[in-house]
């Protein structure tokens, strides 16, 4: 079963961040709430979160939350958010529980190699191991919108390591959260 639109999120499982642990239920109420589940070393992430970043003010207008999901631990996520100007919940999900919970899909390295070869080789000579299970599998990605009382709105899950949804698409999706569109007028 994947979680789709209008399902609910799994908004109780605890990750943590520079507060402790918190959990997506603590972040909704006042607005829609953007969870991207990111891997740190990956530039297809990083243009995202940077898409993300570009369109703060929109999400702002919205009153929008976003929170960033790595499965890093919690000092490197802090630290590589902040060299990066990231201005989100820099969450840290080691234990993968929200990942799983969310039910998101591993992506083989073969597909990431297709799309990145050479950055692929350059992270694994540096000693990364990019978040690797023993199956050689890297870890899920994806973004969703949900709105006020933890409903998914939009759901995006990458099928392969370039496939980041368009920004336009979270904004859309943010707006509709927001209860800002009238009938028919916001589209996914």
């Amino acid at each position: 079963m994947t979680i789709a639109a209008e399902a609910s999120f799994p908004v109780n499982v605890c990750v943590d961040s520079p507060r402790g642990r918190v959990s997506v239920s603590q972040f909704l109420g006042a607005g829609p709430v953007v969870i991207a589940f990111h891997r740190m070393w990956c530039p297809f992430c990083q243009q995202a979160a940077r898409d993300l970043a570009a369109a703060k003010e929109q999400l702002d207008s919205f009153g929008a939350r976003v929170l960033l999901v790595y499965r890093e631990d919690l000092d490197t996520v802090r630290t590589s958010c902040s060299q990066r100007g990231l201005p989100f919940d820099c969450l840290s999900d080691a234990a993968r529980e929200l990942e799983n919970a969310a039910e998101l899909k591993r992506i083989s390295i073969g597909r990431y190699a297709a799309f990145s070869p050479t950055k692929l080789v350059r992270s694994l000579r540096a000693g990364n191991h990019l978040g690797r299970a023993k199956t050689g599998r890297l870890q899920g990605r994806g973004t969703f919108v949900l709105d006020r009382d933890g409903h998914v709105v939009y759901a995006h899950r990458a099928v392969t390591a370039a496939d980041i949804p368009p920004i336009s698409h979270v904004l859309a999706a943010v707006e509709l959260a927001s209860g800002n569109c009238e009938t028919g007028q916001c589209t996914i």
